[in-house]
């Protein structure tokens, strides 16, 4: 990658000559941090929802949603060493207000654990909402799972007043208030816990296909 302009190189090489031992270090060194290194720092999200839609059946709302995931290292060696790893999803229903500020009318949480389990090889996905537990033979077979919200029945419209202007927004992320205690505290774990996708948000129909 080209950090730097033909001109600029020419007259940082004259300088760097110039200089001698430590203070030609020290010059590169700063020149690493102040420059290079925050090129390098522009990572892709975490978490990023790609789609997201309600189906309405009769009254009731059905959310279809994809979500791309791409777990930092420091997550996958937690999740591995037996950590589980809180994730949610919360989804809300916001009536869009001309001169004030937006009204929330209704909020779901949806909660999830992604862990190992050494004594059966196996990852797992438990679904804290529902009592329920899938199990997978990878990490990445595990994460996919997430990836896709298929036929989730959510909210009944039909106790929103059809009066209202409304609109849907969900966001996907860690779930840092359920993490365990040892994520929280360690210095071993000196990595951004508070992971989240941006809000996603989009139009509610009120008229079944």
């Amino acid at each position: 990658m080209d950090f730097f302009t033909p001109a600029c190189e020419k007259a940082l090489r004259k300088v760097t000559v110039r200089l001698k031992g430590t203070m030609r270090i020290l010059l590169l060194c700063w020149i690493s941090i102040t420059v290079i290194t925050p090129v390098l720092g522009e990572d892709t999200p975490v978490f990023q929802i790609g789609q997201a839609e309600f189906q309405l059946i009769d009254s009731l709302l059905i959310l279809e949603s994809r979500i791309d995931i791409e777990l930092p290292e420091y997550i996958e060696i937690a999740v591995d060493q037996g950590f589980a790893v809180p994730v949610s999803f919360e989804v809300e229903i916001l009536e869009d207000r001309k001169y004030w500020l937006d009204k929330k009318i209704v909020s779901l949480k949806q909660q999830y654990l992604l862990h190992y389990l050494p004594m059966l090889n196996s990852y797992v996905v438990s679904d804290i909402n529902r009592g329920t537990r899938a199990y997978f033979d990878s990490r990445q077979d595990a994460v996919n799972s997430l990836q896709q919200i298929s036929q989730y029945p959510m909210f009944d419209i039909g106790n929103i007043s059809a009066d209202l202007k409304v609109y849907a927004r969900m966001r996907f992320g860690l779930d840092s208030d359920e993490l365990p205690l040892p994520l929280k505290s360690s210095s071993l774990w000196a990595n951004d816990w508070d992971l989240q996708s941006e809000w996603f948000s989009w139009e509610i129909d009120r008229i079944n296909p």
